[in-house]
């Protein structure tokens, strides 16, 4: 391959991209589908898929039944030769992983920083990604992009964490820093977005027009998709729900104020908490089987979460006339005691406002990995989109 495939034109052509994204949502097409779903002339697709063939992007495979002439040949993307790098930021949770283009994650790390200055963590980022690539032989060029989820408030365009109380970081322009290292494209988005693109994509709301993801367990947010589309406001703040007062006579919050959601939800100020009153260290597999023993401690912090999270859940799904809330972290993983309690409560003042309308609610579809897959999806999504409209096709 002469030029790499991040950088190349080609793909950012708006014919490229629409015949990849049509080969990557339709698994292999002939040359004539491919005239027929993207609406171009034949000519026009002959010229791009002999210089896509040509940069190694896309590959021949089967014939198809002939309907009269010459059998079809099916094109598709090779995927091995095409890979997303995906990056986790959160204070007590940083990963790095690679993924290929149909989400599966081929290579995770959790990373264990020396600091979380900007300079420090990012750089053991791109240290641990090279060694990453390196280990499984592949070259950069097959790499289209990185996608970085970060705990805070993000502005997505410029790829600036503009402020994040969990990493302590003000205006990082990690998509610059982390870029320039590795030489790489860097998508940045907030990690509760990029949970509720990864559940918009591949989970729970993917039949969904409006969807809601509840990032929790490290902090507390909402990650919001509305037609569709993900919402976040002319400043970047749209679903920050952690340091909203909501809940009456609650619990103090790190910020100062009281009936947050977030020390509900928190999970390390609920090991906090357990060791406190008991001197031991409480591991997430820990507590659900506490909660589930019938421990008090951990019964009743479950309870708490529940009453906190139900409120989050119908304030803002009633408000956006949400489809489907997906409640992320260890909480989603409490069945019965948490997200079938939200549903309940939810439906219960639908019925007495008789307000016409329903939701699902439902623990996460991917665990500890909806971040990573949001990650990369950003980057999948912006490298098949269009960089601009032709004039003529």
């Amino acid at each position: 391959m002469s030029r790499h495939i991040n950088s190349t034109r080609l793909v950012r052509t708006y014919n490229a991209s629409t015949v990849l994204r049509t080969l990557y949502e339709h698994g292999h097409c002939s040359r004539s589908q491919l005239t027929e779903l993207t609406g171009m002339s034949p000519a026009t697709i002959t010229r791009i898929i002999s210089e896509l063939m040509q940069q190694g992007v896309v590959l021949e495979g089967s014939h198809g039944k002939s309907t009269g002439g010459r059998r079809p040949i099916y094109l598709h993307i090779d995927h091995t030769k095409l890979y997303v790098a995906s990056v986790k930021l959160l204070r007590d949770d940083c990963i790095v992983a690679l993924l290929d283009l149909k989400g599966q994650i081929l290579a995770k790390e959790q990373l264990q920083p020396e600091s979380l200055s900007p300079e420090v963590l990012l750089g053991t980022v791109a240290t641990s990604l090279r060694t990453m690539f390196a280990s499984l032989a592949i070259k950069q060029e097959h790499i289209i992009g990185v996608g970085v989820a970060a705990s805070g408030i993000c502005h997505p365009v410029d790829g600036i964490v503009i402020r994040s109380l969990n990493l302590g970081w003000k205006d990082v322009p990690v998509s610059d820093m982390l870029g320039e290292d590795l030489g790489l494209p860097v998508m940045l988005e907030n990690d509760a977005n990029a949970c509720a693109l990864a559940e918009l994509w591949l989970g729970n709301a993917r039949e969904t027009t409006n969807s809601m993801y509840i990032k929790t367990e490290s902090g507390a947010g909402v990650g919001i998709i509305s037609n569709q589309t993900l919402l976040t406001g002319s400043r970047f703040v749209t679903g920050e729900i952690g340091h909203v007062p909501l809940i009456p006579g609650a619990k103090l919050c790190r910020c100062g104020q009281r009936g947050c959601l977030e020390p509900y939800v928190y999970f390390k100020a609920v090991q906090e908490r357990y060791h406190d009153a008991t001197g031991q260290h409480l591991t997430h597999s820990g507590f659900i089987e506490l909660a589930r023993g019938g421990n008090e401690f951990a019964r009743y912090a479950v309870q708490e979460a529940a009453s906190a999270l139900a409120l989050a859940c119908a304030h803002w799904g009633i408000i956006l006339d949400i489809e489907v809330i997906t409640i992320g972290g260890v909480w989603g993983n409490f069945k019965h005691e948490i997200v079938e309690y939200c549903q309940e409560y939810y439906d219960a003042i639908l019925e007495q406002s008789v307000i016409p309308s329903s939701v699902t609610i439902l623990g996460s579809s991917f665990d500890d990995v909806a971040d990573l897959l949001g990650a990369a999806g950003l980057v999948v999504s912006h490298w098949f989109t269009p960089a601009s409209v032709p004039f003529e096709r």
